[in-house]
């Protein structure tokens, strides 16, 4: 039996959590025994993803030390790796690959797997970018590479070091909705956007989602006499730049950011249209979830996004950072929900067919037993 131990530094409970979270749910129900190794700066409190992967009864092991380049840190993850007689490293994200990758091979023994979730820097210079351009380099000491989606492998960073990398889509399991959830958690929010062309958002505040491009196509739709209403779901730092636009855009009474929701998917009954306005994306959680509620999707080609979406057979693609044709297609979705309603109903037979957590788990274990077979040669 595989036993795969999952590396990741959380800064909360979104996409890539959310993968990994089914994905170590499906390992445990096949008795491969996962683990879940979750690091972060000395001092950080409990993280979400500890909790939910203990509320499974999945085996959490939380360790914190000084950030940066930190051998110390890396000699702990790998004792613990060796304690609990770890098969496999799966590394999720620029700390663990940076943190284990660079350290020699031959000393660190145990096959490593790297999953690319999407690289989020849109600035050029930042240290987010720099962070990311080192993890691309640690890449190459790392015996596989897997991204969520087919653009991803042709990625100018990977070509740059010659990476090749696989191609894992991400999936999810079968989802509970829950109509009732929404308005049982907000319910005097329920009655101010009752009978308004509701818009839900759900992703980290920040740059990279693109937010203030869905509340800039808001005045247009107005002014059109859509009656609409944004509800944002998630936190971040872009909160005050994206209050402050809705000011200027005249319509920060029709902007709602809620904060965090646990479970947020089961908000998506609720709601009209599910939009994701993003700049860079990798294979979105939220999509594949819109795509289980049987919502109408409005989403920007990115990533593997029009894949998922059978290039606009199952929702509405618009470019990145054009308010203009977001709100033109939103206002499509308004005039003509049979036509939204028949592509949401091919996306809810697509997700299922396509982008379930057994056949992600597969690919996985696919993966894990090809690299354990190179280590025994």
């Amino acid at each position: 039996m595989i036993v795969p131990s999952h590396i990741i530094d959380s800064g909360g409970l979104y996409g890539a959590e959310k993968v990994i979270l089914n994905l170590l749910e499906e390992q445990q129900r096949r008795h491969s025994h996962p683990k879940l190794i979750s690091i972060g700066d000395d001092g950080v409190p409990e993280k979400a993803i500890e909790t939910e992967s203990r509320k499974k009864n999945i085996d959490v092991i939380a360790l914190r030390f000084k950030n940066g380049f930190n051998i110390h840190g890396t000699r702990q993850i790998l004792s613990t790796l060796e304690a609990t007689k770890s098969d496999i490293i799966h590394s999720h994200g620029y700390k663990g690959d940076i943190l284990l990758g660079f350290y020699p091979r031959h000393l660190r023994k145990i096959p490593m797997l790297s999953t690319l979730h999407g690289w989020t820097s849109t600035r050029l210079f930042s240290k987010m970018r720099i962070y990311e351009f080192v993890a691309a380099l640690s890449l190459t000491r790392i015996d596989r590479v897997v991204v969520v989606s087919r653009i991803m492998q042709d990625h100018p960073r990977l070509r740059m070091f010659g990476i090749k990398a696989a191609y894992i889509p991400n999936g999810i399991p079968a989802l509970d909705f829950d109509k009732r959830y929404f308005p049982t958690l907000h319910t005097e929010l329920t009655d101010t956007i009752k009978n308004k062309f509701k818009i839900l958002a759900v992703g980290r505040l920040s740059p990279e989602k693109g937010f203030e491009v869905l509340i800039q196509a808001l005045p247009r739709l107005n002014s059109r006499g859509i009656d609409c209403c944004l509800v944002i779901v998630g936190e971040g730092d872009e909160k005050y730049r994206l209050t402050q636009i809705a000011v200027e855009e005249g319509v920060a009474d029709r902007v709602h950011m809620i904060g965090y929701v646990p479970d947020a998917y089961k908000m998506m009954p609720s709601f009209d249209v599910f939009a994701l306005p993003s700049y860079t994306e990798g294979l979105p959680i939220t999509v594949l979830e819109a795509m289980q509620a049987g919502v109408p999707i409005v989403a920007t080609t990115v990533g593997e996004v029009p894949e998922v979406l059978a290039h606009g057979g199952c929702g509405y693609l618009i470019p990145p950072g054009n308010s203009a044709a977001l709100s033109e297609a939103l206002e499509i979705i308004y005039r003509n929900r049979e036509d939204a309603h028949e592509k949401a109903n091919a996306a809810k037979q697509r997700v299922h067919s396509e982008y379930s957590v057994e056949r992600m788990t597969d690919k996985y274990m696919h993966e894990y037993e090809r690299l354990l077979k190179a280590e025994r040669r």
